[in-house]
């Protein structure tokens, strides 16, 4: 991981610090730690779907990442008065169940005054493949054999993200691979 900091001022010093723990306790699935970094008026906005969701809905994206073991890493970190931007990598067990080595995006981290992340920016680098697309087989599969189990984690064509659907989707995709060869 390269950090690349502007100043080494003594705010910008305890942001860091904050944001290194904040990463720590994502990769390590300690969903209350890492709470306790996000500002209560928090808002995660996924620029590809100008779609955005508060704190409650981030303890379902954390539990899901934890359901598919999700591992994240960062490097070329800038450092600003408020905010930290950087290239994000994330991979986890259901991209790879779907032959997507990873996902990369640009991530910015807003900070309160209070020190907590108040925001986050998620910008797909471009040409990043879609999971959705490589689903389909898959969820084509899992209508014919193990319908049940795809209405409950995949209703009404939705992905619904918490730990527990991200379990059940490793479990299928893992069942899928074997019996499609």
């Amino acid at each position: 991981m390269s950090i690349i900091s502007c100043s080494s001022n003594g705010k910008r010093e305890s942001m860091k610090r904050q944001f290194e723990e904040y990463f720590e306790s994502l990769n390590a699935h300690e969903i209350e730690k890492a709470l306790s970094y996000i500002s209560d008026d928090f808002t995660l906005h996924f620029t590809e779907y100008n779609f955005s969701i508060d704190k409650e809905g981030l303890v379902d994206v954390l539990g899901w990442d934890k359901g598919v073991n999700g591992k994240f890493s960062y490097e070329k970190l800038t450092i600003k008065e408020d905010s930290i931007t950087g290239l994000f990598k994330e991979q986890n067990d259901f991209l790879k169940l779907l032959g997507i080595k990873d996902l990369r995006a640009t991530n910015t981290y807003r900070f309160e005054f209070s020190g907590k992340i108040v925001e986050q920016t998620y910008t797909p680098l471009p040409d990043q493949p879609s999971f959705q697309d490589r689903m389909q087989e898959c969820i084509e599969w899992a209508k014919a054999n193990r319908p049940l189990e795809l209405r409950d984690i995949y209703p009404e064509n939705q992905m619904l993200f918490n730990e527990e659907t991200g379990k059940k989707w490793v479990i299928l995709l893992k069942e899928w691979k074997t019996r499609s060869g």
